[in-house]
Parts: structure tokens; C-alpha cells; sequence
């Protein structure tokens, strides 16, 4: 048998993991559902920080979980014990997942705009798209 060579190990699991979306991060699977847009949000974010995936992908779940029921800084001592009990692997402390929950919040409070599907006009003059 041969030897295992870690460094690629390592970077073999750190790339198949960064493939894995937020619903990966979530503490119970399907627990709340991923809006369309938001894994690319999340990583965008993630990169814009500086922060690993694995560190980063929690606080996106608890922003997802948490939005609409939890305001700041009201709720800092109960977001800061759920980060705590559900940052998962990520080495972040609140402070450092803090941004990253707001940043959530503030997507979920104004996503961007969807893309007309396939078929689909586009009529300036009607805002709303209900005529046809």
C-alpha cells in the first residue's frame, strides 16, 4: 500500500466540501429552505470577508434560520449562545459570524431581482408583468 499524501488529501476534502451549499450547514437537514440566489450570495460574501467556507457556511445558516424571529443587538446574548451550540466546525466566534448573520439578514430583506424564465416577456410598460 502506499502512502497517503495529506497535503492533497486536505485539498481534496476542502475541494469537495466547498461544492456543498448552505443547506449542507443547516443543524438539521431541510430545515428551512435555501431561496434561490443564495448559496452564490453566501460565497460571494464569504470571499468578500476572507473567510473559509467551512467557518463561514454556519453563519449563513443561522442567518437563514434566525431571519424575522431575532433583531440586533436585542438578541446578541441569545444569537451569540445558538452561534455557540450551531456554529458546527467553524473556529469563528460571534463576533466574527456577527457580519456575516447581518449580511444574511439583509439579502433575505432584499434579494436580488430574478431573472425572467424561459419564455417569458418582458413588458416595460407593465412593472408588474401581469399583461400579457
Amino acid at each position: 500500500m502506499g502512502r497517503i499524501d495529506s497535503h492533497a488529501f486536505e485539498n481534496l476534502v476542502q475541494r469537495l466540501s466547498a461544492q456543498e451549499g448552505v443547506a449542507h450547514c443547516l443543524p438539521y437537514p431541510g430545515m428551512t429552505p435555501i431561496p434561490d440566489g443564495f448559496d452564490a450570495f453566501a460565497r460571494q460574501d464569504a470571499a468578500r470577508a476572507e473567510m473559509e467556507w467551512g467557518d463561514a457556511c454556519p453563519a449563513y445558516a443561522l442567518g437563514l434560520i434566525t431571519y424575522g424571529s431575532c433583531v440586533l443587538p436585542q438578541d446578541e446574548e441569545y444569537l451569540e449562545v445558538l452561534w455557540d451550540e450551531l456554529g458546527g466546525d467553524s473556529t469563528q466566534v460571534w463576533a466574527q459570524a456577527r457580519p456575516l448573520v447581518l449580511a444574511t439578514w439583509a439579502w433575505l430583506s432584499n434579494p436580488p431581482a430574478q431573472e425572467p424564465g424561459p419564455g417569458a416577456s418582458h413588458d416595460e410598460s407593465d412593472p408588474t408583468g401581469l399583461m400579457h
